[in-house]
């Protein structure tokens, strides 16, 4: 009986995915008729009813955006080229290292930085320009790599300008890296972070993406770092969350 019961609890677990998996592929699930997504009354419920317990609903999950096809790509990407980035060297050589290399290479780009931030209680995203600033909350079910990922969405969104190109910088490895190799089984929030870059794109704008190592004191990091950090529960809450984060949390937390 006990095994049984368990088994049970899985075939739900795994139904409950499903749900997930369509409503977040939205205009690609195979259940999606009209633009809308046929789904039986009790398997609405269901899904309304398990996503209650992460604090949202089946409309703040991250849908599959439609990314054309891109050749060149979106973007580039410096993950390990300049001598900065290397963090083994002290901490005042990758400082004078990252200013020459702006310096350098990056003098006439618009310059954002991006940041996240998690603890046991709330997660945050923050970015930084010279002439604004963004901090928000976001649903703590999200990844710190969701996090970092959607904290340069709403950069992009937010501080980017038009008349120039822009450099984002982000001390979040794991994300740029995943960008650079952009393929069908990236992330939602990846996917919908290349959406961005196309739209961008076809305005002709470019966006380079430049690793920074954190802790290093490098200011612009490290103001964005501060501000992800800082936010409370005043701050502004963006509801997003990631299907990948809330199936890996159901399989981590079975009932």
């Amino acid at each position: 009986m006990s095994g049984q019961e368990i088994l049970s609890d899985k075939i739900k677990r795994l139904a409950l995915q499903f749900l997930i998996k369509q409503y977040a592929n939205h205009s690609f699930s195979p259940l999606m008729v009209n633009n809308e997504l046929q789904l039986l009354d009790k398997d609405e419920n269901t899904l309304k009813n398990s996503l209650q317990n992460y604090n949202c609903s089946p409309e703040h999950l991250l849908t599959l955006p439609i990314v054309p096809r891109h050749d060149p790509p979106l973007c580039e990407i410096f993950l390990q080229k300049f001598r900065f980035q290397n963090k083994e060297n002290p901490v005042s050589l990758i400082v004078n290292d990252f200013s020459d290399c702006i310096n350098r290479f990056f003098s006439d780009h618009y310059i954002i930085a991006t940041d996240a931030s998690k603890s046991h209680v709330s997660t945050s995203i923050a970015g930084i320009s010279c002439n604004q600033s963004f901090s928000y909350r976001i649903n703590p079910i999200n990844s710190v790599f969701t996090a970092e990922v959607l904290a340069i969405c709403v950069a992009i969104d937010e501080l980017a300008i038009v008349d120039k190109d822009i450099l984002i910088l982000s001390d979040s490895f794991s994300a740029l890296n995943s960008l650079k190799n952009l393929n069908i089984h990236s992330t939602y929030a990846i996917q919908r972070l290349a959406s961005k870059l196309f739209v961008r794109q076809t305005f002709n704008q470019n966006i380079t993406f430049l690793w920074v190592p954190g802790h290093s004191e490098i200011l612009w990091n490290e103001k964005a770092d501060s501000l992800a950090k800082n936010t409370t529960e005043l701050s502004q809450f963006i509801e997003w969350i990631s299907p990948e984060d809330v199936i890996a949390n159901l399989k981590n937390n079975p009932t």
